[in-house]
């Protein structure tokens, strides 16, 4: 305990005798803490519009007209039998135009002139809650397609594609981003503790020939390097926050109109974000002091 207790108040005298080193080194984690943290906020939300958008889509098979009593009596039988359906609403060609007209704008009204109904009967199904819940729609309606009597199944399936695409791909890009930062602030902290050991070089040199252990040397720089990585990270968090209070203040009734929030980080990621910035703080302190001791073996 007292070579911690020891090994602090010397990082304190460390950091006012090279200041503008230190605060430089926390600006740089700031700002790259605070990017990754603002694009894993921006993902965090999009990825709960998925969740959103996957609750809310149903699978609507639509029937042909000549459809057989026998055909019908098939594909009622595959949606009963899928453990995975909540509900099943059918729709016949009248209800189908009778929604058609009620939905319809003003603009649109001359086309209630027309002598048929143009409209399909369908099936409108709805899915259990549950983390597959897209593959157990597309399992379903691969099956119905196969049979005779059906006009098209749609579920949104190209929209919820390309979304669930660009999701990926932005988790491809935060984990690229995330591993780019983190070297990049390894290489700043080693530098910036490097600096400290130097300045101090003469004092460490005299410390060891009267018998310093290296671990007695190597604390002070290892708690600089955490601190510098915690500093860094509280301070990007409150910019994070501040932007996340910006936006909610500008686009929330546009979001509460979707039922949705437009969220904080979680707090697993904070601690994820903070935990980071202590290791990469404790990694680059310790390669720094780990080159300049192995000098001295």
């Amino acid at each position: 305990m007292q070579i911690f207790i020891s090994g602090f108040r010397t990082t304190l005298s460390n950091i006012l005798k090279n200041k503008q080193t230190f605060f430089l080194s926390v600006a740089t984690i700031t700002i790259s803490i605070f990017i990754l943290g603002l694009f894993l906020m921006l993902f965090s939300n999009l990825n709960g519009f998925l969740s959103k958008l996957d609750d809310q889509v149903q699978l609507v098979v639509y029937l042909n007209d000549s459809i057989t009593s026998s055909e019908r009596a098939v594909l009622e039988d595959i949606i009963s039998k899928s453990p995975f359906v909540k509900s099943t609403t059918k729709v016949s060609k009248k209800i189908a135009w009778e929604e058609f007209q009620s939905n319809m704008s003003e603009n649109l009204k001359p086309l209630l002139e027309i002598k048929f109904n143009p409209l399909p009967a369908s099936y409108k199904i709805q899915f259990y809650e549950a983390d597959s819940r897209l593959d157990h729609i597309r399992e379903l309606s691969e099956k119905l397609k196969a049979k005779q009597g059906i006009e098209s199944v749609e579920y949104g399936q190209e929209w919820i594609a390309k979304f669930e695409k660009f999701m990926f791909f932005s988790r491809l890009f935060l984990f690229a981003m995330g591993g780019l930062l983190c070297f990049g602030l390894i290489l700043i902290i080693s530098n910036t503790i490097r600096l400290s050991i130097y300045s101090r070089q003469d004092e460490i040199e005299l410390m060891l020939l009267i018998g310093a252990t290296p671990s007695f040397v190597k604390v002070p720089f290892l708690l600089e390097g955490v601190l510098q990585g915690f500093t860094g990270s509280i301070l990007s968090l409150f910019l994070i926050r501040g932007i996340n209070l910006y936006l909610k203040d500008e686009f929330q009734s546009a979001i509460e109109s979707m039922s949705m929030e437009f969220k904080f980080i979680a707090e697993p990621y904070l601690f994820g974000l903070v935990g980071l910035s202590l290791l990469v703080g404790l990694l680059a302190s310790y390669i720094s002091t780990f080159q300049f001791l192995r000098i001295y073996k």
